[in-house]
């Protein structure tokens, strides 16, 4: 490839005439004339290749600006999305706890109505088995009597000796009847019979 150097210390053989050798010059020129024809081919690609690149960094830039604009739209959509379900949650949240006091809410009575009745209940046997215990022990106390013949048939209630005299051999019986609690949850009076027969 000549260089501008190679211009500059080019030497041209003298004709006879004094001047140049036109043939020397002309063949310099055609060299020189395919140097720039090669170098302005060259140049035309490199221009070529320049503009496609340009091309390209305009796209890019483009393409820059618009991925820019995405990004921003997706973090304005982000702090949307959060904030919406930030408040979808809350919502929630709060429905469920609402929903479990209530829940709670309706054991809380539900247990306290069931330790009252269980409190009645308690009564209601306590009440039974001491009226049981006193009306027992009455007779226990009026079986005593008459085992020790301090009460007359008629003061114990029990019928005379000829109407045991008609079953001989027969022995003594007793009858107690006592009759369940009518409602467990308040107490009732104990209802009793009684029988003797001597």
């Amino acid at each position: 490839m000549i260089t501008a150097q190679d211009i500059r210390e080019k030497a041209f053989d003298k004709a006879r005439g004094g001047g140049y050798d036109p043939a020397s010059v002309d063949e310099f020129l055609e060299e020189l004339a395919d140097e720039v024809a090669a170098a302005q081919k060259e140049n035309a690609v490199l221009k070529s290749k320049m503009k496609v690149l340009v091309d390209k960094i305009e796209e890019y830039r483009s393409n820059e600006e618009a991925l820019n604009l995405a990004l921003l739209s997706a973090q304005k959509l982000a702090v949307q999305i959060e904030a919406e379900a930030r408040q979808r949650a809350s919502a929630t949240i709060a429905e469920a706890e609402a929903k479990a006091q209530a829940v709670i809410g309706s054991i809380e009575e539900e247990r306290v109505a069931n330790e009252q009745r269980l409190a009645d209940a308690k009564k209601a046997k306590s009440s039974f088995i001491a009226e049981a215990k006193a009306m027992i022990q009455a007779q226990l106390d009026k079986l005593s009597a008459i085992d020790l013949g301090e009460l007359s048939a008629e003061e114990s209630g029990e019928p005379s000796s000829e109407s045991s005299a008609s079953r001989p051999g027969s022995e003594p019986s007793f009858d107690f009847g006592f009759s369940a609690l009518k409602d467990a949850t308040a107490p009732s009076k104990l209802e009793s019979t009684q029988t003797f027969t001597v």
